[in-house]
């Protein structure tokens, strides 16, 4: 452990008693129930709600956003999601029956289409101007590759579903996971921001819990884009420069690289492992919901574990609270506990943040500024997909051989991961094989 230099002051010890935790939330990033300035940012985007498979015959009562909400799939195979409570007299629709179109209130039989409009108010007549007045809280579903998204903002606004590149990855299959976490959705989205926590968390305090390369110090810049914010980490690891770009789309999706990367051989432009969507349950649930991607470029040694990847489940350790005992858990804490342990929702007055915070806070910073932009009338923001018919990314992998003398200094590794994080970011628009070739090109004609 260092030591302070001798004679630095330091502020004397043992004063837990003047020293009480106290402080507020901070309401405008961490609350997201209806009219709150952060839900109603979020709901101005597709969140995934539920993985396909857990939508059978019968309805699936679920939370999000802080609204009670049942999703069903009808004898059509339409999805819908509904306010929970009938309209009626309020019992709940998790108990209703899936008809050929819509649902069925259990209680007095009202019918209700997937849009919340009323084909039936139960045993009033079929032209009772109930049908012309009444209409349940509903939101419009799309289903895409195992995974239900809902749209809850207002309907004249409603965006495009975006279909990301990375979903298209060639030679690479998907499956989708869904993880509930027991606090505050932001603590567990700018985790993604939070590089250095690598270095400690999944390798110092731990033992080595990814690949052992993780563990290796790395130079971390950052820089906004089109879609977010991005890290940009550089280590020196071997006989290679391996740098890492881990994409925050927002508002609340990210991206990150291979799981198990150990930057043993020159590779270009390698995509991501995980495509996820933080989606806040309430204020102090947050549910982790996306894909996971297996390749054998992303994973070469075979350390994927695909028949894991589920319904509160995942592939790699310290993610949930079911996979490991308590003592467990304190011998080699993950992200579940780190996470968690912060309080139901972190109080950010209590922090003393310091230079390696900087992604946290600039992440904070961009969604502050987006979240207030909606709320002075501006439009959210959108991607576009340009001339392409997708969105294109940042997150990758590059790793490239070193051809300095000894060990690369601050400089040499500053200077390589900008020249990864330009090619990559000028290469947007170029379809997969050519953005792989351009990067390459632009990374080794600069040797």
């Amino acid at each position: 452990m260092s030591q302070a230099p001798s004679g630095a002051h330091r502020p004397a010890g043992f004063q837990g008693y003047y020293r009480q935790p106290s402080g507020t939330e901070d309401a405008e990033l961490t609350h997201v129930t209806p009219g709150t300035p952060c839900g109603e940012y979020l709901r101005r985007y597709w969140q995934p709600v539920a993985m396909s498979s857990e939508l059978g015959e019968l309805p699936l009562a679920l939370r999000i956003l802080g609204e009670d909400l049942v999703l069903f799939r009808d004898k059509s195979a339409q999805v819908g999601l509904l306010h929970k409570h009938c309209a009626h007299r309020g019992a709940s629709l998790e108990y209703g029956l899936p008809a050929e179109r819509g649902i069925i209130c259990c209680y007095h039989g009202w019918h209700f289409d997937i849009d919340g409009t009323v084909i039936r108010a139960g045993s009033e007549p079929a032209d009772s101007p109930i049908c012309r007045r009444v209409v349940q809280g509903a939101y419009p579903v799309e289903e895409r590759n195992g995974l239900l998204f809902a749209y809850l903002g207002p309907p004249q606004e409603r965006p495009a579903l975006p279909l990301y590149d990375t979903e298209l990855m060639p030679d690479a299959t998907s499956k989708p996971f869904s993880i509930a976490t027991p606090c505050n959705w932001l603590q567990v989205y700018e985790n993604t921001q939070d590089p250095i926590h690598v270095l400690h968390l999944h390798a110092r305090s731990s033992g080595v819990q990814f690949g052992v390369a993780s563990g290796v110090d790395q130079l971390i810049e950052y820089q906004t884009t089109p879609l977010g914010l991005i890290n940009i980490q550089t280590r020196h690891v071997g006989a290679h420069l391996w740098t890492r770009i881990t994409d925050s789309i927002l508002p609340n999706a990210n991206q990150t690289g291979a799981i198990w990367e150990e930057a043993q051989a020159p590779k270009f432009m390698q995509r991501c492992s995980m495509l996820r969507w933080m989606v806040p349950v309430d204020n102090t649930t947050t549910r982790t919901i996306g894909w996971r991607f297996f390749s054998e470029r992303l994973d070469p040694r075979g350390q994927d574990q695909p028949d894991l990847v589920g319904k509160e489940s995942i592939d790699f350790i310290g993610q949930t609270a079911a996979e490991r005992s308590y003592a467990e858990s304190q011998r080699q804490p993950g992200d579940f506990e780190a996470q968690v342990s912060q309080r139901p929702i972190a109080i950010h007055a209590l922090e003393n943040r310091a230079a390696s915070d900087a992604g946290v806070a600039r992440l904070r910073h961009l969604l502050r500024e987006r979240i207030r932009a909606l709320a002075a009338g501006e439009p959210p923001f959108h991607p576009h997909t340009g001339a392409l018919p997708y969105v294109a990314t940042y997150c990758q992998d590059t790793v490239d051989r070193w051809h300095g003398a000894g060990v690369p200094d601050d400089d040499a590794l500053r200077a390589q991961g900008r020249k990864v994080a330009n090619a990559v970011l000028q290469s947007a628009q170029l379809p997969a094989a050519a953005r792989e070739a351009y990067v390459r090109d632009a990374v080794r004609g600069l040797e």
